[in-house]
């Protein structure tokens, strides 16, 4: 979801953990990783993450250590061993886990070079992967896709790229809300395990129905499906990647064949003398409250046995330590054994964490509280105008930092009375001039350039690209063009 930027390499000695491990042995035949790959350098990056100190994870090897190696032991493996362990990963799975030399490079690098990170993201796995798996079975997508957060952020929640991609899965912001995420100052769902996962998936399903394969579905969950579809071009129309790679961006290039490398050594960890290193958090061990009132994390932590840092790890979708209260609940996740002591104590963790209002009333006019559903096409300028207040009014009411909005959200209102009706007339008359050009009563989208038909379907709230297939039977959606307009289904 996004392309990292040019970072500097870190330098391992700085941590706990010492220098990387040593080279493993390859052939000839295998591709060695550049320092400055990009992938590599998002690895070197997640050593700064909270949960990766030394003191964060336990290690027992005596049941998984089935082929007896000595503790430091690094297993000679030959390229051909890792082309056959590839082929039967592919008989298992519809991904295709091609023994190309970039894959095999990158088989190296996770299973040898990176094997202590391997070791952690391994353990995290047991937080992480149920989730990701239950999900990717909802939306029938193959079991292998919970590997992509792995090379995206190393199963680092809280991890940010240079770009400014962030969460488990690294969405943009754009993307993120354009997937019905929310990304403000007190809420980044991004960040968010489940909302984040049932979003990636979302989009990886609608890839796969464009490209109908799974390389290319899961570079443009990287690089985007226009660069994607650029490549098709530049390549006379070719889709297989490994045809069309010289015409990818170089993170592109790398991504792929990083995912299927990971995917390997994560698979065969045994076989290279790697081993789960568990957080201290099982995924069993925690449950959910729903919340519907403010709470601050340096009040939680007073009554129940948890440090900031901790909720900080289990919760990172709340960036600034608190929950704000907002119309919907939200959910807290906590240790299991702490869920009853929370219970017990809300009410006290309610008062103590609410905040003092700054709203101006007058007395001759109080400000009623209410709430306003976006629709398709407003922006902040026409709503404030429909309340009768400021844009500034609703970003601050709603701690939003953006003039971004999804169709969908809800947002607080402090409005007088008065002001209502007049408003709301206003409003119509000026909206309906942004209205999308119709005819007899039936909307239709003009394609513009570099527009394919997800991108349309983004466009309008409960519109699939199934549903513009079935509408528009007549046009080819392999080879949209600029201008040709597109019904939209009511």
């Amino acid at each position: 979801m996004k392309q990292w930027g040019i970072t500097c390499l870190i330098l391992h000695s700085f941590f706990c953990w010492g220098q990387d491990d040593k080279k493993g042995p390859s052939t000839s035949d295998s591709l060695m990783i550049q320092l400055d790959d990009p992938v590599a350098r998002s690895l070197d990056s997640a050593f700064l993450a909270y949960y990766f100190r030394c003191d964060e994870f336990t290690a027992d090897t005596s049941l998984l250590n089935v082929f007896n190696y000595s503790p430091n032991e690094i297993p000679i493996t030959s390229d051909s061993a890792i082309v056959d362990r590839l082929e039967k990963m592919s008989e298992r799975s519809p991904i295709a886990f091609s023994p190309h030399r970039n894959t095999i490079a990158y088989a190296r690098l996770y299973a040898q070079k990176k094997k202590r990170l391997t070791s952690r993201m391994l353990g995290l796995a047991e937080l992480y992967f149920p989730v990701f798996e239950e999900l990717l079975a909802k939306y029938q997508l193959p079991e292998e896709l919970k590997y992509l957060p792995v090379v995206e952020s190393a199963l680092n929640a809280k991890a940010v790229s240079p770009m400014g991609a962030s969460g488990l899965w690294q969405f943009m912001p754009r993307t993120a809300e354009s997937k019905g995420l929310e990304v403000s100052y007190y809420i980044d769902e991004r960040s968010d395990l489940f909302k984040a996962t049932d979003a990636a998936c979302r989009y990886l399903k609608d890839a796969y129905e464009i490209y109908e394969d799974w390389h290319l579905a899961i570079a443009s969950y990287n690089s985007g499906p226009g660069n994607v579809n650029k490549a098709i071009r530049r390549s006379n129309g070719k889709t297989n990647f490994w045809e069309i790679i010289k015409f990818l961006p170089k993170e592109t290039q790398n991504y792929v064949p990083a995912f299927l490398g990971c995917a390997y050594a994560m698979t065969y960890y045994r076989e290279h003398n790697i081993y789960p290193v568990q957080p201290r958090t099982r995924f069993h061990q925690l449950d959910t409250v729903w919340i519907d009132q403010r709470i601050n994390f340096s009040v939680l932590k007073e009554y129940i046995n948890v440090s900031i840092e901790e909720l900080e790890f289990l919760n990172p979708s709340y960036p600034k330590a608190l929950i704000p209260e907002t119309e919907e609940e939200r959910v807290l996740l906590l240790p299991t054994m702490d869920i009853g002591i929370f219970e017990k104590n809300k009410d006290s963790i309610y008062a103590k964490s609410k905040r003092k209002s700054s709203l101006p009333r007058k007395s001759d006019s109080p400000l009623v509280l209410k709430y306003h559903t976006v629709k398709s096409g407003e922006n902040l300028g026409l709503i404030a105008i429909e309340h009768g207040c400021s844009v500034s009014d609703l970003k601050r009411w709603n701690y939003l930092k953006t003039d971004f909005l999804r169709a969908g959200k809800k947002l607080r209102i402090y409005a007088p009375k008065q002001k209502d009706k007049e408003g709301t007339k206003l409003s119509a008359n000026t909206v309906s001039k942004e209205k999308e050009e119709h005819k007899d009563g039936t909307f239709y989208y003009t394609i513009k350039k570099g527009d394919t038909l997800w991108h349309v379907a983004q466009r309008y709230e409960g519109v699939t690209m199934d549903d513009l297939k079935s509408e528009n039977s007549h046009l080819n959606f392999k080879n949209l063009k600029t201008g040709t307009k597109i019904k939209i289904p009511k």
